[in-house]
């Protein structure tokens, strides 16, 4: 087994030259966060009560009927 003369790559330097190769998957990361705060955020919404004014309004609406 022959060991290699060229000085080992700083955590630093491996980054940099690994850039171009992960920039792909460094996107679908990305894209994955946001999917998944997103998410986050909608389900979040999704089980806040309406606020007793929204809920006043909309009954109002109702009383009103169609054709307004």
């Amino acid at each position: 087994m022959t060991q290699s003369t060229e000085p080992k790559a700083s955590p630093a330097e491996a980054a940099v030259k690994g850039r171009g190769k992960t920039k792909e998957g460094n996107r679908k990361e990305l894209q994955r966060q946001i999917d998944e705060n997103l998410r986050r955020v909608y389900e979040e919404a999704l089980v806040q009560e309406i606020p007793d004014r929204f809920a006043q309004l909309l009954d109002q609406l109702r009383q009103k009927g169609p054709g307004i």
